[in-house]
């Protein structure tokens, strides 16, 4: 949590959020969050989640963009979270602070248990890339209805501002600025770019009978969808339920599965397939900034120093987080199907 957010927010500011949405506030169970405050309750037999997060973070145009979205993915069968208007019809509550306003949105509670060992599938995998591939063929056809409420573009994320969080002197600003020249010079046409979730990682969807239930969608944003399938690799790689002694076997496995589940409901070409190890770095890198943000990694714990020095290291480095090639792994898939 941002410490500028955390300092403003009170118990008051719950209270008015839940009862703007007909709710008592001891109704209200706190599910914690990394960005935002989340909770969940019960009306009328049907599950909810409230998120309320701060103007520091979004405005209240930039919130109703991820609305729009998340809807328009419902109306296409998408079986995400909906986002619910309040009592007074509003789909975002804005509430008042010493600084800035709170900004409330309710949406229905997905579906189905959360990603365990127990789940942790080659079935999960495919169904995984499955649901990744619909949301990227889905949103080829979306259009916003109004440029005020558009979300950004994937380099315009504030957690990339590297000049902004770290050191003048830390080599990470440079290199991060050279890649960043890089990607941004690759082409952008509606089969390879457009509005993603951004963030698809195994504790943003549930599982039910077999069917992916995604949710928040806090960070869609427009970039390139082999960057979304790069994040989605990223964490199921390096944040994965289970201990995997062969790393690389691991990742041909996971990759694999996932890839033939998404090739079943969108197209991708090699040439898309082989900037996956940049876009993995480039995640690497936003979470060194954001994990220096936020206070997560400090040079003034000991501990905390090594593991920023190390997380530095990996950053910085030229060696690809995830041993696998993945150009020849999916020549051969497609050889294969």
């Amino acid at each position: 949590m941002i410490p500028e957010i955390k300092a403003l927010y009170t118990d008051q500011i719950l209270h008015d959020a839940a009862r703007r949405y007909g709710v008592e506030p001891e109704e209200v169970r706190s599910l914690g969050g990394f960005e935002s405050f989340v909770y969940e309750y019960t009306k009328q037999g049907e599950d909810y989640v409230l998120k309320i997060t701060h103007t520091l973070r979004r405005s209240v145009n930039y919130i109703r963009g991820e609305i729009e979205w998340v809807n328009y993915l419902a109306d296409q069968g998408i079986k995400g979270s909906r986002v619910v208007p309040s009592e007074q019809g509003n789909l975002v509550e804005e509430i008042a602070a010493d600084q800035g306003s709170f900004l409330a949105i309710v949406y229905v509670k997905a579906r189905g248990i959360d990603i365990t060992a127990d789940v942790w599938d080659e079935p999960l995998f495919e169904q995984w890339g499955a649901m990744l591939g619909r949301m990227h063929r889905h949103t080829k056809n979306y259009e916003v209805s109004s440029p005020l409420i558009q979300r950004q573009t994937w380099d315009q994320e504030e957690q990339l501002r590297a000049d902004k969080y770290l050191p003048a002197d830390d080599p990470v600003i440079g290199i991060l600025e050279e890649r960043l020249k890089t990607l941004r010079s690759l082409p952008i046409t509606r089969d390879t770019y457009g509005l993603v979730h951004a963030d698809l990682h195994q504790k943003n969807f549930f599982i039910d009978h077999g069917d992916i239930y995604p949710f928040d969608f806090d960070d869609c944003g427009y970039t390139y969808f082999v960057n979304d399938i790069g994040i989605t690799l990223y964490y199921a790689m390096r944040y994965a339920p289970t201990k995997n002694d062969d790393m690389t076997d691991y990742a041909r496995t996971f990759f694999r599965c996932f890839m033939e589940g998404y090739l079943r409901e969108n197209s991708i070409t090699i040439e898309e397939i082989a900037y996956i190890q940049d876009f993995i770095k480039l995640r690497h890198t936003l979470l060194y900034i954001v994990f220096i943000q936020v206070g997560h990694l400090s040079r003034e714990n000991e501990e905390q120093l090594q593991r920023l020095l190390q997380h530095q290291h990996e950053v910085i480095s030229e060696e690809p987080l995830i041993p696998l090639d993945f150009v020849a792994e999916f020549s051969q898939l497609q050889e294969l199907s």
